[in-house]
C-alpha cells in the first residue's frame, strides 16, 4: 500500500478514510490509498463494478488476466445452445474460458437437469435443498429477458442463483415446480448417470452485455483523480477547483438533450471524460496506466489506460498556474505491482511505441533512442 493517507475524504470533504484502490481489484489492482471515508468508498464500488461488467473494458478483463493471477469471470448474462435448442448458462472465465453451470430448465411442467459435471449436480442439490429448508426458495434473484425460449434456474455461484424466465410468471413458475417435485428429483439427481452433462469442444457462445457509458466514464475519471492524489497528495486534490470533477463522480451526472432526429444517438455526459480514438492513443503500457499532466493554455488533465487498448482522455480541472509538467504511473493488471515510470523510461516507451504522435520522424526517433539507451548503460 501507498503511504497516501489523510483523515479527509478526498470526495466528499469530511473526516474518515478506508482503504481504497486507485485501479480497482476487480480489474487486477493492488495499489491502495487511504484517503477516502468509507461512506464514499461503498457509494463509489457500483462505479468500479460497472467500468468493470458494463463496459467494453470487461471483454478485457476476462480476455487478458491469466488463470494463474486470479479468478475472474464476466459478469453478464453469456449463454450456448444445445442440441435440445436449451440456451445453457455458461460462465466466461479466464482467457474465455466458457464452464456451463448446473441449471435446471423448464418447459411445460418437464424439469430438465443440465450440469458440467457430478460435482455441479452436487453443488445445486446441496444449494436447493438449504433453500428450501430455510423457506427461501422463492426468493432466488429473478433476471427477466423477454426472449428467453424456456425459463432457467442457474447456480452461478457455489453460494447463489438466478432464476432467467421472460416473465416473472414464469420464474415463479419454475420455482414452484421444482420446490413441488424435489423429492423426487433430487433422488434422480443421486443416481451415478442423473442429468446431462454438457461438453462442446467449440462452443459458440452469446453474450448480452448491458452497456453503461455514463458509469464507466464516471469510473475512469475515478482512476485519475485517485491517480492525481497518489502523485501530488490528498491536499491538492482537495483544492475547490477540482470540486466539479469531484461531483461528477459522486452522481452529478448532466446529461445531454437528445435531438427528437437522431433517436439512436445515447445521452452521454462527456463534460469531462472522452475516448481516444486509437490512432491518436499514447499506448505507453500493456497494463493499467494513468499520464498526468498540467499545461498553462489547457489545466489540468490525464490519458487513462486499461489493459493495454482502451483509452481515455478525463478533463481534471482548469490551468492552476503556468507551469507545464507530467508524471506517469503505471498499475499492473495481475495484482503483482505498480510504480511511476521515471521521464527516461517515458521517453524511451514514448520513441519505441509512437514517435509518430510526437511527429519524430522513424529515423531519428531510432537515433535518440540508441542515445537514450547509451545514458542508462
Amino acid at each position: 500500500m501507498i503511504g497516501i493517507d489523510s483523515t479527509i475524504c478526498i470526495y466528499c470533504k469530511n473526516h474518515g478514510f478506508s482503504k481504497e484502490h486507485v485501479a480497482p481489484f476487480s480489474l487486477g489492482g493492488n495499489c491502495t490509498i487511504k484517503c477516502v471515508c468509507k461512506d464514499c468508498n461503498g457509494k463509489l464500488s457500483s462505479v468500479d463494478q460497472s467500468l468493470a461488467e458494463n463496459s467494453p473494458v470487461a471483454l478485457s478483463k476476462v480476455g487478458m488476466t491469466p488463470t494463474a493471477a486470479f479468478g475472474t469471470q464476466l459478469g453478464t448474462i453469456a449463454t450456448m445452445r444445445d442440441q435440445r435448442g436449451f440456451d445453457l448458462g455458461v460462465r466466461i472465465g479466464n482467457q474465455m474460458t466458457v464452464e456451463v453451470r448446473p441449471q435446471i430448465f423448464l418447459r411445460g411442467n418437464q424439469l430438465s437437469i443440465s450440469c458440467p459435471d457430478r460435482q455441479g449436480i452436487q453443488k445445486l442439490v446441496r444449494y436447493i435443498d438449504d433453500q428450501i429448508r430455510k423457506g427461501s426458495l422463492a426468493d432466488v434473484h429473478q433476471r427477466i429477458t423477454p426472449d428467453t425460449i424456456a425459463p432457467r434456474f442457474m447456480m452461478h455461484r457455489s453460494d447463489a442463483a438466478v432464476v432467467d424466465a421472460a416473465s416473472s410468471e414464469e420464474a415463479s413458475k419454475l420455482l414452484a415446480v421444482i420446490e413441488k417435485n424435489w423429492p423426487d428429483v433430487k433422488t434422480t439427481l443421486e443416481k451415478p448417470d442423473a442429468g446431462e452433462v454438457v461438453k462442446q469442444a467449440t462452443p459458440s457462445v452469446l453474450i448480452k452485455m448491458v452497456m453503461k457509458p455514463n458509469e464507466e466514464y464516471r469510473g475512469v475519471a475515478k482512476i485519475a483523480l485517485e491517480t492525481t492524489a497518489l502523485l501530488l497528495g490528498p491536499e491538492f486534490v482537495l483544492r475547490d477547483t477540482l470540486d466539479p470533477i469531484r461531483e461528477y463522480i459522486l452522481g452529478d451526472v448532466r446529461l445531454p438533450v437528445i435531438d427528437g432526429d437522431t433517436p439512436d444517438q445515447l445521452a452521454i455526459d462527456a463534460r469531462f471524460v472522452e475516448r481516444v480514438p486509437t490512432e491518436n492513443s499514447f499506448d505507453f503500457t500493456d497494463q493499467h496506466g494513468v499520464i498526468l499532466f498540467h499545461e498553462p493554455q489547457h489545466g489540468l488533465a490525464a490519458l487513462v489506460v486499461l489493459y493495454g487498448m482502451h483509452h481515455y482522455k478525463v478533463r481534471l480541472a482548469p490551468p492552476m498556474d503556468r507551469s507545464s509538467w507530467v508524471r506517469h504511473y503505471e498499475f499492473s493488471y495481475t495484482k503483482d505491482g505498480h510504480r511511476e515510470l521515471s521521464e527516461l523510461d517515458f521517453a524511451r516507451r514514448a520513441l519505441e511505441r509512437f514517435p509518430h504522435l510526437l511527429k519524430i520522424d522513424p529515423g531519428i526517433a531510432t537515433k535518440m533512442l540508441e542515445a537514450l539507451k547509451g545514458e542508462t548503460r
